[in-house]
């Protein structure tokens, strides 16, 4: 409304300029004009000027309308950006509560049994809450505080088991940039999901897992067995909040450049994910 006004403002005091400024032409001979050649005169020099004031206006509103959309544009990133850093700060969250739930009963599981590796228990997820307080706030970490964090995780799984019932645990870590940034806690989702699915105290089970990063991609695959009790959450797509979580991550931190899929045949579940720099 005010951008309106301002313009018919504008035309008015253009046109009262140039027609003030007629009155002070020149004209041939001294019998003056008669009224009808001065009003001829004037509509002939007043529609060009119109039109050079249009072009005028024209390009004045094309910037306005041009450096409108950028504020617009700005404004819109700004936006999308505070959005995806608080969904990416809850869907992180969301971990923490789950985690500290299964390593206290973890523990819990081990001091009930009076087992000797209780202390190193507690000293391991020591280590991992510092690690979940102090660095899973931060945008991104080194990739090697990451795979500490993971390695933690595995041996405090570890820990639950005797030598007549541990399963066949195998990993497989390298890192050609260790200092590589990458977000926190993207990858453990995938190391707990094996450990809750892949054990079996009946059955002979195991988890293979592999990751490795270098100059074009992160790569990392879980294998683990799945026991007859968790076949028909398997069957039914009973993913859990945990890898709903991760593939919201991975949609917002590396939109076209990630991969993720998960393959179960043979009471064998494999999920395998690359990330591209």
């Amino acid at each position: 409304m005010k951008y309106t006004l301002f313009i018919l403002f504008f035309l008015a005091l253009y046109l009262t300029f140039q027609y003030t400024f007629l009155d002070f032409i020149s004209l041939e001979g001294d019998r003056p004009p008669s009224r009808f050649d001065s009003r001829r005169s004037q509509m002939f020099i007043l529609i060009p000027s119109i039109f050079r004031f249009v072009l005028i206006m024209a390009l004045g509103t094309a910037i306005e309308l041009i450096a409108k959309f950028e504020q617009e544009h700005k404004r819109y990133d700004e936006l999308e950006r505070q959005k995806i850093i608080k969904e990416l700060s809850f869907l992180k969250n969301q971990f923490n509560p789950h985690f500290l739930f299964n390593a206290l009963n973890n523990i819990y599981s081990l001091a009930s049994k009076q087992s000797k590796n209780t202390t190193p228990s507690i000293m391991l997820l020591s280590n991992m809450l510092r690690y979940v307080l102090y660095e899973s706030g931060k945008e991104k970490v080194p990739i090697h505080q990451e795979i500490d964090f993971i390695k933690n995780y595995i041996d405090l799984e570890k820990l639950k088991f005797s030598d007549s019932n541990a399963p066949q645990i195998k990993c497989y870590f390298s890192l050609l940039n260790e200092d590589y940034a990458v977000e926190p806690l993207l990858f453990i989702t995938l190391i707990e999901n094996a450990f809750k699915h892949g054990i079996s105290y009946v059955t002979p089970s195991f988890i293979l897992i592999s990751f490795t990063e270098n100059n074009d991609e992160i790569l990392l695959s879980v294998i683990n067995s799945v026991g007859k009790r968790d076949d028909e959450n398997i069957n039914t797509n009973k993913t859990g909040v945990g890898l709903e979580n991760l593939k919201k991550r991975l949609e917002l931190l590396y939109p076209g450049k990630h991969s993720f899929k998960q393959i179960y045949e043979n009471s064998t579940f494999k999920s395998f994910l690359k990330i591209k720099k």
